[in-house]
């Protein structure tokens, strides 16, 4: 299922444009918190990428952090760019997924963060300027259980710390 284009939209209009021209040409995908804060109108903590492999990811974070000056902080998990008084950008690359972001969603441990916004750029014609088309995924149960304010936890098949989705839920809690 996709996300309203309205929804994209504004989460879109939400993310700095140095990111968002990233996503575009990186082929990185956003997806999971970033997203249902901007459609609930809560606040915005952070913004989480993901990407086809860690090296990429790696040199697309290590660019940005250049470009902006700001600090780059590794866990084993991901690449977070700490730039003073703008949203913290976390480059996560514990887990990586091809580009185009549906099968990301699959991976969140909790339906309402089940949703990925990405860029595919649309075919050139000869000396035309290359331009993209946004793409959205994400659960059946996604707006119903956003709405309801339901923590529906899925049962992600990726790997993950013991306990780890249930330190989520005091976050969404």
């Amino acid at each position: 299922m996709e996300l309203l284009s309205e929804d994209v939209n504004r989460a879109l209009l939400r993310i700095p444009r140095d990111v968002r021209e990233l996503v575009k040409n990186e082929r990185i995908i956003i997806a999971g918190g970033f997203i249902r804060s901007v459609i609930s109108g809560d606040r915005v903590s952070d913004l989480d990428l993901f990407g086809e492999s860690k090296p990429h990811l790696e040199v697309v974070a290590r660019a940005l952090a250049d470009k902006r000056n700001a600090r780059l902080h590794e866990t084993e998990n991901a690449l977070t760019l700490l730039t003073p008084g703008r949203m913290t950008i976390q480059f996560i690359h514990r887990w990586v997924y091809p580009a185009g972001g549906g099968s990301v969603i699959g991976d969140f441990d909790y339906t309402i963060a089940q949703a990925a916004i990405w860029a595919e750029p649309i075919p050139l014609i000869s000396g035309q300027e290359q331009k993209h088309t946004w793409h959205s995924h994400c659960s059946d149960r996604y707006y119903a259980d956003l709405a309801a304010k339901r923590l529906v936890y899925t049962s992600p098949t990726r790997e993950e710390e013991a306990g780890g989705s249930l330190l989520r839920a005091r976050k969404f809690i």
